[in-house]
């Protein structure tokens, strides 16, 4: 009786170098995949902190694979959770008119009367 073609070779085989060769493969395999992800991830999580126009940019030429692959809603959050606290001054900004006379700027308000900022439709 002859043995089969892959004895010794398979992987719940006893013999401890076989076992060795396949973590070794295993790792040659893995190390590579796992750094191009934690590559791809970072890029990802750059973008995200970039401007909504970069960003969209990136994402435009990604399709949905991102959302699938990554902590997509988590990351988000983090990139757009921005750097204001409870207590801090708002940042001064510029804005035109609704009838584009001129321009008012959040600063000039300060210490005058509050100021309520409205952004998306309010009818």
């Amino acid at each position: 009786m002859s043995a089969p073609l892959s004895a010794g070779l398979e992987y719940g085989s006893k013999d401890p170098g076989v076992r060795r060769k396949w973590k070794s493969r295993l790792l040659r395999i893995a190390t590579p995949l796992a750094a191009l992800y934690l590559a791809v991830l970072a890029g990802f999580d750059y973008s995200m902190h970039q401007p909504p126009a970069t960003f969209s940019r990136v994402m435009m030429h990604v399709g949905p694979v991102p959302f699938l692959l990554f902590p997509f809603e988590t990351m988000w959050k983090s990139a757009r959770a921005g750097r204001l606290h409870v207590g801090d001054s708002s940042p001064d900004f510029t804005l035109p008119l609704l009838d584009h006379s001129g321009a008012v700027t959040l600063s000039s308000f300060r210490g005058q009367k509050p100021v309520v900022l409205v952004f998306g439709s309010y009818t």
